[in-house]
Order: C-alpha cells, then structure tokens, then sequence
C-alpha cells in the first residue's frame, strides 16, 4: 500500500471512531436516551423546564356591604393541534382514524382524520365525537408511552417540569396527556402534550401506526393485570411520586410493589428508570433485567438495556439487546437499528452492520436521525465501496445541512472522490496521449 494510501485510510478509521465517540457522548449527556420513538421512545427522556408565564395580577372587583364577593372560574384554555397519521410504510391510513386523549386514567376520543389521515382538533371541545366501549376505560395504572417516557403522561426524568400547580399547567390543562391514534389492526405512538401552550405552533407532526400482525412484543406488560391490590396500590403512589418530582418517595413505592408482587414487570422497569436518572446504573440494569425475568416480551426495557450498554461501550451486549428488541418488534423502535449498525461496527462485523444500517436509513420514516447516513457511509468506507459512501456522506450533509461536523464531512469526501477518481480505467484518448 502506497504511503498516500495508507495515510487516507487512517484519516477514514478516524472519522469512523470519531461517530462512535460523538454517540456515546451525546449520550451520556442525554441521561442514556436513543430516539423514538418518539418514542418509542425512547429516550431518560429530559425534558426542558419552561420558562414560567408572568400571572396577571385580577383587577380587585368592588364589592356590595354585607355581600360576599364570589371568585369567579377563569375559562378553560383552548389548545388547537393540527397533525396527520400515516401507516409505518409512508402511506394513509386505509380508513378514518379516532384521535384520542390520554390523560392519567381515561381516555378521551377528541376528533378523526380526513381520507388522507389529517386531523385538526380544539382539545376537550367535543369535535363531534362518541365515545364507545373501547375508549371509555382505561387500565387503572399508567403504561409507558411510545418511547419508553418515565409513565405514560409524564417524561422520564424528576426535573419538575410540570405540577398541577405550575404555570405550564395553567397555560396548558392537559400538560399531563398524550395524543394517540387508534385503528383496529395497528398500534400508535403516543405524542405527549408536555410543554404545549395556547399560542405554540398547532402543529404535532405525524403520528405512526403499526400493524399489530407480526409484532411478537408489547409495549405494555401482561403481567400487570394480575398485580395484587397493594402492589397496583404502590404503583400508583409511585407514579404520582414521580410526576411531583419525589424520586425518593417514586423508588421506595416501586421496591415495595415489586417486593409485594416480583412479577411486576412494569414496575421493574419504572424502578429502573429511577435508578437510572440518578445515575445509579447497576441497579438500574438489574431492575430492567428483573423486567425481562418477569416478562420476556416487554419491550421498554430492552430498549434501556441497549442504551446501558452504549453508554458503557458493551458494543456486543449492544448487538444482542438490539436483537432481541428488533425480533419482538421491527417497526416501533427505529434507533435499535441504527445502534445495532453501530455495534457490528465497533465488533468488526461489517456485512452485519451495513445490512442494520441500511434498515436504519429505510425505518428513519420521519427524517429524524440523519446520523443514519453518515453511519452507512462510515461502514461502506470500511467495505472500501468508495461510491456508495460517498453518496451516503452527500445524503447525511443533505440531511443536516448544518452539522457540527460538516467540515470533517466534507474532507473525507474530497478524498473518497480521489480514490473513486483514480480506481476509474482510463479513456482511450488518455492512453494514446500517454
């Protein structure tokens, strides 16, 4: 190998542990979060504390002698939401769908898409829908959310960016739910409602769905329908812990309902997550692993498995927890392929991972991780199929035309141009002229 050669190579194998350590930084910044997911999730899931809204101060009212002036109720506030559903594959729904509210306990249906899945909706004001059997109970705990979110109306972390008493909550009565779509067949994600205001952008983007037939995993566990009285009890208690930002009081709750009911997997998993945002990740691997004990086909906790052992550079575990989540599930959880490219990538295995990064870049349906690209291109470099790296390099700096990194980017693909450049046979002109 020619010493130019042999430089360039090394200049790539740079740029290809460079993303590495890009990743497994961002991530430890992000408290071990993918995502989703949306969700799912997926991902803790830090959420930013809003600023809080100034409260006008209520112009005193005069008052009538011997009478008792009455505190009047402020108004309701309006929140309008604009958005669209779509089938994982990209295309309309094959009928009109049922938006719904999640809030706490209930569930709320609030409004339907047009023949092309869009929806426009003023929340809790009716929309001209009727609630049937199927949407006007709900499970008496909370399950996770699309993505894995520390419940499923509140985020996963113990900011306290919300109460009941916040200023959010004012501004917004629905600071604690989420939107879903529900069509028999499919599965939705959930959009949380955390941080909307009145005057924000009415627009929430696209809700997926995805077909139930296949999908071997659930996003909610089987065993907490036969938890006992006092363990669904403690459950409770821990989410409502949670959600006034008590993460002493959430943990205590949650050893107790799984010491009461070991099977408890969902509560395995919210211990874990508790443990995990503050920053006690053995325990928290234990408590997931104890989910998984107690229920195989949970699939959060994979997911929280898998974000552990990036954070850690457990590039196999990586590998085999991504696996097993991708089996139960191929549709809901995007970011395991991309992370399962990664692994095969640190390992070596370069057939395996530009197969999962190619899922990666087909399964990224939102545009969301434009990451994906520069992932294929780092593993085709490593393939030495300079083209097609290239143009997957071109696509990722497309994709985010303002990355941090774009000047590394754009080095490494002059120099993949030279190498294309000077593997291209030679015209006939050329070779007379030489």
């Amino acid at each position: 190998m020619r010493i130019w050669q042999a430089r360039w190579m090394v200049r790539l194998a740079a740029l290809t542990a460079a993303l590495a350590f890009m990743i497994s930084i961002g991530l430890a910044q992000q408290g071990g979060q993918g995502g989703g997911g949306t969700g799912g999730g997926a991902t803790g899931r830090g959420t930013p504390t809003p600023t809080p809204t100034p409260t006008p101060t209520p112009t005193p009212r005069p008052t009538i002698p011997g009478q008792q002036q009455q505190t009047q109720t402020p108004p309701p506030q309006q929140i309008w939401v604009t958005g669209k559903v779509m089938l994982y594959d990209g295309s309309p729904p094959p009928d009109s769908v049922t938006i719904e509210r999640v809030c706490n306990t209930s569930v709320k249906p609030e409004g339907y898409t047009d023949s092309k899945g869009h929806f426009s909706l003023n929340l809790g004001q009716n929309n001209g829908v009727f609630a049937d059997a199927s949407t006007s109970t709900f499970p008496d705990f909370d399950t996770p959310g699309f993505g894995g979110g520390f419940g499923a109306n509140t985020p996963g972390n113990f900011g306290g960016a919300a109460g009941p008493n916040s200023s959010l909550s004012r501004d917004n009565p629905y600071w604690d739910c989420e939107l879903r779509a529900r069509l028999p067949g499919y599965r939705s994600e959930a959009v949380s409602l955390l941080g909307r205001r009145t005057l924000d952008n009415p627009d929430i983007g696209v809700i997926l769905l995805y077909p139930i037939a296949g999908i071997q995993g659930f996003t909610a566990s089987a065993t907490s329908g036969q938890a006992p009285k006092d363990a669904r009890k403690a459950y409770e208690k821990a989410m409502n812990a949670a959600k006034k930002n008590k993460p002493d009081e959430a943990e205590q709750q949650l050893r107790k309902a799984v010491q009461t009911y070991p099977k408890y997997a969902e509560a395995w998993y919210q211990l874990g997550k508790v443990l995990e945002t503050r920053n006690h990740f053995p325990e928290a691997r234990e408590a997931y692993t104890s989910a998984l004990a107690a229920d195989s086909k949970f699939l959060f906790p994979y997911q929280q498995l898998y974000q552990l052992a990036v954070r850690d550079q457990n590039w196999k575990d990586v590998v085999d927890k991504t696996d097993q989540l991708l089996h139960l599930d191929p549709y809901e959880f995007p970011q395991a392929y991309y992370f399962n490219a990664l692994g095969h990538l640190q390992l070596k295995e370069y057939d395996a991972a530009e197969k999962s990064a190619q899922e990666a870049v087909e399964a990224d349906r939102k545009k969301a991780n434009p990451k994906t690209h520069f992932l294929l291109g780092a593993i085709l470099i490593q393939k030495q199929k300079w083209a097609e790296a290239a143009a997957s390099l071109r696509n990722y700096l497309k994709a985010a035309p303002n990355a941090s990194d774009k000047d590394q980017v754009e080095k490494a693909l002059v120099q993949l141009d030279q190498q294309i450049s000077r593997l291209q046979p030679a015209s006939p002109n050329s070779a007379e002229q030489q």
